[in-house]
């Protein structure tokens, strides 16, 4: 029984750069994926999206958890293995930051996404929050995995000293930054998870991560095969032990054929 790790952005489907963010995968790569789970191996999904982001298009494929937030959560079965929330003393010194510094922030958990701060124009499909009062409206648990700003606002990141020093960040796309806690990644939560599925199943063989972008790279390193997306950052593609096709020509599906497992 092998392990597959697949991030979704840039990796399972693709930015169209004229509509933005798409929610398309190439029939190929979800019959791989299935033939690849189909020969008893596990598959799941990596990414900095909530539970509740799954792109319609991936949601008929026998994934069996995910690790979201970019590692503060991790699911098997729909079932929490681990959870690293951001502390509720640290989402009030963001929100108080973000204020201060005019900085859009937008702060993502398993029960809504709330915005605080400048949208300079950009739509994040948020509800706007003033106060840790509005926050709690949006989020009741406080329960937050990441928080994510925009290109035009890293400028703002570099004058906090509280940003910096309380987060990490990961560039996840060229105009998109995600901030998770220290000690936080995929790479961690997908330890939980094996650790899990070799509670529940047995011994895990090999481990596969497909990605694309910088929040992949610790998830990546920490794989026995980390395959690498044609479209993938040069950063990302120095980790590499599979460098595949991109994801509009069947890059996960080459990968796997490659590997054997189709």
């Amino acid at each position: 029984m092998d392990m597959a790790f697949f991030d979704i952005d840039n990796t399972l489907i693709w930015r169209d750069p004229k509509t933005g963010w798409g929610n398309e995968a190439t029939e190929v790569s979800k019959h791989a994926i299935r033939r690849f789970c189909e020969l008893g191996n596990v598959a799941l999904l990596s990414t900095g999206r909530a539970p509740q982001g799954i792109p319609a298009c991936l949601k008929d494929l026998p994934f069996r958890g995910m690790l979201c937030f970019d590692g503060a959560l991790a699911l098997l079965d729909g079932k929490r293995v681990s959870a690293h929330f951001i502390p509720e003393s640290d989402l009030a010194e963001a929100l108080a930051e973000a204020l201060c510094h005019k900085m859009g922030i937008l702060s993502s958990g398993p029960e809504g996404r709330a915005f605080a701060g400048e949208r300079c124009g950009f739509e994040w499909h948020a509800e706007q929050v003033e106060s840790m009062e509005d926050l709690k409206s949006v989020l009741p648990s406080l329960e937050a995995g990441k928080l994510a700003f925009r290109y035009f606002d890293f400028g703002h990141y570099r004058e906090s000293s509280f940003f910096q020093t309380h987060f990490t960040c990961y560039q996840s796309a060229p105009d998109y930054y995600e901030l998770v806690c220290p000690g936080v990644g995929k790479d961690v939560a997908a330890h939980d998870l094996v650790l899990a599925l070799e509670e529940e199943s047995g011994p895990v063989g090999r481990t596969l991560a497909f990605g694309d972008s910088e929040n992949d790279i610790p998830l990546l390193r920490a794989a026995d095969i980390a395959v690498v997306m044609g479209n993938a950052s040069s950063t990302t593609k120095e980790v590499a032990t599979i460098v595949t096709d991109d994801v509009h020509h069947d890059g996960v599906a080459h990968a796997l054929a490659h590997l054997g497992y189709v």
